[in-house]
C-alpha cells in the first residue's frame, strides 16, 4: 500500500532567497513547515513576460518562475512520518495555486541606513520596501521605477521580488 503524505492550504510565510528555503504555515493556528527551493513547484501558475515595457533592453527578470512570494497560497505535502520534536515539519511539495503577476510601482521612500522604504504600486497600494528583497546590488532611489510581485508579511502590503528599472533612475 502506497501512503500519500496529507496535503494542507497554507501561505509563504517567509522565504530566503540567498539561502533557498523557507516557511509555509497556517497564521491562524501556528502550523509551519520547512520548505527547500528544490520542492517548489510553479505548476502552470505563471506566465513569462516577454519583454519589460519601460526598458530598452530584455530583463532576465521577466522570463523566469518569481520564487515563492510572501504571503502567496500554495498546496503543502508535508511527510508527517519524518517529522522531529520540537522542529517544523518538513514539507515534500510546495506547489504554487495563483498565477502571480508583476506591478510596476515608484520608490517613495528608501533609508538605505535601515534597508527599508515604501513603494507605491500601479494598483493604487502602498507597499513595505526591503532591501532583502531587492535582486540586485543598487540601492533603490526615490521616483525609481521598480517592478515587483506583491505579497503580504503580518497582514501588511509587501514589495517581494523587486527589480530595479535600469531606465528609469529620477
Amino acid at each position: 500500500m502506497l501512503l500519500v503524505p496529507p496535503s494542507y492550504k497554507m501561505q509563504v510565510l517567509k522565504y530566503i532567497p540567498e539561502r533557498l528555503y523557507g516557511f509555509v504555515g497556517i497564521p491562524e493556528t501556528n502550523q509551519q513547515a520547512f520548505f527547500h527551493l528544490g520542492v517548489f513547484d510553479p505548476k502552470g501558475g505563471w506566465a513569462p513576460h516577454t519583454r519589460c515595457t519601460q526598458c530598452s533592453r530584455d530583463c532576465p527578470w521577466s522570463q523566469t518562475a518569481p520564487p515563492p512570494i510572501l504571503g502567496e497560497p500554495v498546496i503543502v505535502l508535508v511527510d508527517l512520518t519524518q517529522q522531529i520534536e520540537g522542529k517544523a515539519a518538513r514539507a515534500t511539495r510546495v506547489e504554487r495555486t495563483v498565477v502571480p503577476v508583476p506591478l510596476r510601482g515608484t520608490v517613495e521612500t528608501f533609508d538605505a541606513q535601515r534597508g527599508y522604504g515604501f513603494v507605491a504600486g500601479s494598483d493604487g497600494k502602498v507597499y513595505h520596501l526591503h532591501q532583502s528583497e531587492v535582486t540586485e546590488t543598487r540601492i533603490p532611489l526615490p521616483r525609481q521605477i521598480v517592478f515587483f510581485y506583491p505579497g503580504v508579511r503580518e497582514n501588511k502590503p509587501r514589495a517581494c521580488h523587486v527589480r530595479l528599472c535600469w531606465d528609469q533612475t529620477p
